[in-house]
């Protein structure tokens, strides 16, 4: 696994190092390596496709404009992400409270053998509306450091750096993430809101 993130970590270096000597390709390359990967994560953060889609080329556009601020002693991973999360912060926050979401749009279809079944697949699909929801009510701190580490892998070292924080912080952000999304689940389960 470390061979991997080093090979990784050289490559994005060398891609870097290309782009800023005016080869347009290597930073293509840079965008097919975390575009997904990053629109993803805003997907899960906003819960808006389109939101996501244009906080992702913004995203983009600001780290071709900074691309001369990396320093390749920190992951290029970490410090994109950074970049994501204080746009999203930046851009997002002024129009989240004027938007409706809708839940339905980010959860996946469920396997077609639950067709045979429509009153458990209904039932499914409302509890993971519910749970996109809670994730969503999240403090976004607590939120943003829960889904670097549960749906983008990344480990408490890394959503540390890229939070700005200590990799022991970023765990116990992840830990009391966890901890309201069960309290709160429990409680919806019972009833309660």
């Amino acid at each position: 696994m470390i061979g991997v993130l080093k090979m990784s970590k050289e490559r994005d270096s060398i891609l870097v190092e290309n782009t800023l000597k005016g080869d347009i390709n290597s930073f293509e390359e840079l965008m097919s390596l975390y575009q997904d990967k990053l629109f993803n994560f805003l997907s899960k953060m906003t819960a808006s496709r389109e939101d996501a889609e244009e906080i992702t080329q913004e995203v983009f556009i600001k780290v071709y404009k900074n691309l001369y601020k990396y320093n390749s002693k920190w992951s290029f991973s970490t410090w994109i992400y950074r970049i994501a999360i204080n746009t999203l912060r930046s851009e997002y926050r002024k129009v989240k409270n004027i938007k409706n979401i809708d839940y339905y749009t980010n959860v996946p279809e469920l396997p077609a053998n639950f067709s045979d079944y429509p009153d458990i697949a209904y039932e499914i699909k409302e509890q993971r509306v519910e749970i996109i929801k809670l994730i969503d009510e999240l403090k976004e701190d607590q939120k943003t450091a829960l889904i670097l580490r549960c749906m983008q892998d990344f480990s408490f070292k890394e959503i540390g750096d890229i939070l700005g924080i200590s990799p022991e912080a970023a765990k116990m952000k992840i830990q009391r993430a966890k901890q309201t999304l069960c309290r709160k689940y429990e409680k919806l389960a019972k009833g309660g809101k």
